[in-house]
């Protein structure tokens, strides 16, 4: 699925829609430049999800993993920090990077069943879970106000989620 011309309002629309159908144990991969939308995006997401204090979320480059209170919990990661350089390579981010944090827990096993886990910078990310959604997001090259959301499905659940999503937003694109 690939939609273009999207302005914030869009994209803030969309990213909500995913979140409603959003359940515990999936997993939603970003990817995009600095200033794409990344984190615009998940603040709509968390809205949609239900979070708690969804105003309160930001990118967590600086503290590399938020969690955001609700119904489902919403774990937000940044990997721009752990790829250790300016410009960082696509699958630069080891599991060894995630284990020295902590973090393979917030992709595997029961604290990853309770919870959603969204990953910015996901293209860093060298083995992330085998089922997602991935989400790209790009500045348009002719109106830099105006996004790109490409998507595509890993895994039957994501298939799912994706297939809904699309039957959703239809009307919401042009």
């Amino acid at each position: 699925m690939e939609h273009g011309g999207l302005d914030e309002r869009r994209l803030i629309a969309m990213a909500r829609a995913l979140g409603h159908r959003l359940r515990p144990g999936d997993v939603v991969l970003l990817e995009g430049p600095m200033g794409a939308g990344k984190t615009t995006f998940t603040r709509a997401l968390a809205e949609g999800l239900g979070v708690a204090r969804p105003d309160r979320v930001r990118s967590p480059t600086y503290n590399l993993c938020l969690v955001h209170a609700g119904p489902c919990p919403l774990v937000h990661v940044d990997l721009f920090r752990l790829a250790g350089d300016e410009a960082p390579a696509a699958g630069s981010v080891s599991d060894a990077a995630f284990e020295a944090l902590g973090l393979p827990e917030l992709s595997e096993g029961a604290e990853a069943a309770a919870s959603v886990l969204v990953v910015e910078w996901a293209d860093l990310w060298a083995e992330p879970p085998a089922a997602h959604l991935r989400v790209r997001l790009a500045l348009e090259p002719s109106d830099p106000a105006r996004r790109t959301l490409a998507a595509e499905a890993v895994g039957s659940r994501a298939r799912d989620l994706l297939a809904a999503w699309i039957a959703e937003i239809d009307p919401l694109v042009p």
